[in-house]
């Protein structure tokens, strides 16, 4: 368990407070950031531009320092950011690359990344522990007399290992490991006039029912400047409950680059909402940046949007109020009618850009129809909320013919409508509010002979919280059809509304305490006979707190789980197909953001060579579980993040080692380069293994560029020399390649 889950940063001290004020949470204890006993300073040469700043977007985690331009350059110095000593030396051929770590006499530690060497002793150091390793990669603790440093003393060279472009990757953590914003620091603050820009606010509909402009999905706005403001010049109006967005980045002077923003708040009217401001990030939670921003198939991929409200329990510290759901607009909680809102993004400097813009909260009518002879009567729920009524009417074959009925201050709460309508005729209501909210319709439909029974489906789609039932016919419903759902010996009712004569949609939540099968019926009226219909769909809800295991599919999988798996209720669907070597299993939904994750295992048909456990939320596959020996067939591993699809493969194909090239550099001192692949498993990076006549040597290599390179420091005897590379994929497949080469 992490320390940020009993530690956490100063809150903001606005607390919001009603309309959008639910209960609290429980408090998190205090961990101030106090005034540091070591002044740092810049900690490289050359200009202060940061390309990167704390917290930004990535998609697994969040940036957790700020990235310093070194113009595209290596070899910059690199020097201790103030007193203390290197507490760590560490090198990897992806990821951060070589990075130092400095510790402080405060209890903060300094890191360094994506360097291109280390200081001369440090270096020293590293390769002696590469050669009695065997292999490329270390991670070397030190004590307080191996390398201590002063502010300013030279502990290595800029580079880009690890990385792509060059730069200096620099990261402040404190006493309990959690990254800090290096901004907060005043030696280490830059000169930034250039204020955020808001390229656009999202309102999305958070349950179901819930609709944006009469919508039931997100809503996209740009806003518009005007008087040093930008302006959502149209009104937007909610139903339910909505989370607002933000699209927003940010620019330093002397970068091309753009940046994540540093703070961001929301208000309606004259209270605080939702704030968020990036002190300090979790280190072992990080990848619950997930819960932080809208998923892409909410609002699409034309921007970031970062959500101005927190739907799940987390353990992200920078946020206020630290409320559950914090920042969600409920129509329960406010006044129907116009609000204003206000939306503030701001950089560490103060600059900032102010977005306002109106919304209506509002609520949609209720009523229900009924026909006396060829009479249509309207009872409304709530007279005062309905403007009009609009009714359309349709014999067979044709389209609708509407017409609109004003309702004047004071109307009754039964209207009976001026029209006559023949038996025929399909007549559908809706109601319109003031605010231009429309109801779903409700319909009358006449009797009709049917040359064949009627017949209807049920089809059901788990989402995050809730589970969609529709109901879908091939002729008119009479009446909404009846629809329940049973969960073992426990059955709830399901309320069906209309979108069309022939179909109807309707949601529920399932009950947590029950894992297994649900069977959906339901009973459907028409007017000249009735029609059954039934579905049934496995769910399977893990609740944080609780511990188990879910089999499926006769015992081929397992799912297991324990009190930190989840962070909120996890509505598990598992859906199973054919892949390339076997079955396929799908763990949907998969937008959900876990907590420490799922343990999975797989249960092969056949136990073949080289068959291990993969999974993928993205595009790649990538391997979670190998054979353990002692443990049976089963192959088992370990999903974090996201969930997404698991299956067994088998990578029985040896990694690739290509272009080859020794290049005499100087005297007798040859530069060995070469690249090298694996096309699933991935390159098992510490079983690499070079030889010069038979003499293990240890290449530099670069993990993301899929390339390794070695220069000979010592000067080789003239002649023939044998050189040999051995290359390891994580599954224990291996090439070899041999060139003899002559140094003259």
């Amino acid at each position: 368990m992490s320390a940020l889950r009993v530690v956490a940063l100063c809150l903001l001290s606005a607390i919001c407070s009603a309309p959008c004020a639910p209960s609290p949470l429980p408090e998190l204890p205090v961990d101030s950031l106090r005034a540091p006993q070591v002044t740092y300073r810049w900690p490289i040469e050359g200009e202060h531009i940061v390309t990167s700043t704390f917290g930004e977007y990535r998609r697994t985690h969040f940036h957790a320092g700020i990235d310093i331009s070194t113009g595209d350059a290596t070899d910059y110095r690199v020097g201790a950011a103030g007193d203390g000593y290197v507490s760590r030396i560490r090198v990897m051929p992806v990821g951060y690359g070589k990075i130092l770590y400095v510790r402080h006499s405060d209890g903060y530690t300094t890191t360094y990344a994506h360097l291109a060497r280390f200081a001369p002793q440090i270096e020293s150091r590293a390769e002696l522990e590469q050669t009695k390793a065997g292999h490329y990669g270390i991670d070397i603790q030190c004590g307080q007399t191996d390398f201590p440093v002063h502010a300013g003393d030279l502990i290595a060279f800029s580079g880009e290992s690890g990385t792509r472009s060059p730069h200096l990757h620099f990261e402040i953590h404190d006493e309990s490991g959690n990254p800090v914003n290096p901004f907060l620091f005043p030696p280490l603050q830059i000169h930034d006039t250039i204020a955020p820009r808001v390229r656009g606010i999202a309102v999305s509909p958070l349950h179901p029912g819930a609709t944006v402009d009469g919508a039931p999905g997100a809503r996209l706005y740009r806003a518009t400047p005007h008087d040093g403001t930008c302006v959502i010049g149209k009104p937007i109006v909610v139903t339910g409950e909505v989370g607002f967005s933000v699209d927003a980045r940010d620019r330093i002077p002397g970068s091309r680059y753009t940046n994540g923003v540093y703070a961001e708040s929301l208000t309606i009217d004259s209270t605080l909402c939702f704030s968020s401001r990036l002190d300090r990030t979790p280190w072992e939670e990080a990848h619950e940046i997930g819960l932080c921003y809208e998923p892409a198939d909410r609002v699409g991929r034309s921007g970031r949007y970062a959500k101005l409200y927190m739907d799940s329990p987390n353990h992200l510290p920078f946020y206020a109020p630290r409320i559950e759901r914090a920042g969600i607009i409920d129509e329960s909680r406010f006044t129907p009618g116009v609000h204003r809102f206000r939306i503030i993004c701001s950089d560490f400097s103060g600059n900032s850009e102010t977005v306002v813009g109106t919304l209506i909260v509002s609520r949609m009518p209720g009523f229900t129809i009924r026909s006396v002879a060829e009479s249509l009567y309207v009872h409304i729920f709530n007279p005062a909320d309905a403007r009009r009524i609009l009714l359309g009417v349709r014999s067979p074959g044709a389209n609708w013919s509407i017409r609109t009925f004003e309702l004047g201050e004071g109307a009754s709460d039964d209207v009976r409508l001026p029209v006559n309508l023949p038996g025929n005729l399909t007549a559908r209501v809706q109601l319109e509010n003031h605010w231009g909210t429309i109801s779903s319709p409700q319909y009358l439909v006449p009797p009709a002979t049917m040359s064949s029974p009627p017949s209807f489906s049920l089809s059901c789609e788990s989402g995050t919280d809730y589970v969609e039932v529709r109901a879908k016919s091939d002729r008119s419903f009479c009446s909404p059809p009846v629809v329940t759902m049973t969960e073992g010996s426990a059955r709830s009712s399901i309320v069906m509304e209309a979108l069309d004569t022939d179909e109807y949609l309707g949601w529920v939540r399932p009950r947590a305490s029950f894992q297994g099968v649900r069977h959906v019926t339901g009973d459907a009226s028409y007017c000249a006979g009735r029609a059954t219909a039934s579905s049934e769909f496995a769910l399977y809800p893990i609740i944080p707190g609780t511990r188990g295991t879910i089999t499926f599919d006769r015992g081929r999988l397992s799912i297991t789980y324990d009190s930190l798996s989840v962070l909120k209720p996890l509505l598990l669907q598992v859906n199973k197909s054919e892949g390339e070597d076997g079955p396929l299993y799908a763990l949907s939904p998969a937008d959900v953001v876990l907590g420490d994750g799922l343990t999975v295992a797989m249960d092969p048909d056949t136990v073949r060579p080289h068959q291990a456990l993969f999974a993928r939320s993205g595009s790649s596959w990538q391997l979670i579980g190998t054979p353990r020996e002692g443990v049976g067939a089963a192959r088992t591993g370990r999903m974090s993040g996201r969930l997404g699809e698991v299956t067994l493969l088998v990578d029985d194909n040896a990694p690739v080692i290509s272009r080859l090239t020794i290049r005499q550099i100087g005297a007798l001192q040859p530069r060995i380069e070469f690249r090298f692949r694996d096309d699933l498993s991935g390159v098992e990076y510490d079983d690499l293994k070079m030889y010069i006549d038979k003499v293990p040597v240890i290449p530099e290599i670069d993990g993301l560029r899929h390339r390794a390179l070695y220069q000979v420091k010592e000067p080789l005897a003239r002649g023939s020399h044998q050189l040999t590379i051995r290359l390891f994929d994580r599954m224990g497949n291996s090439s070899t390649a041999e060139r003899r080469f002559v140094l003259r």
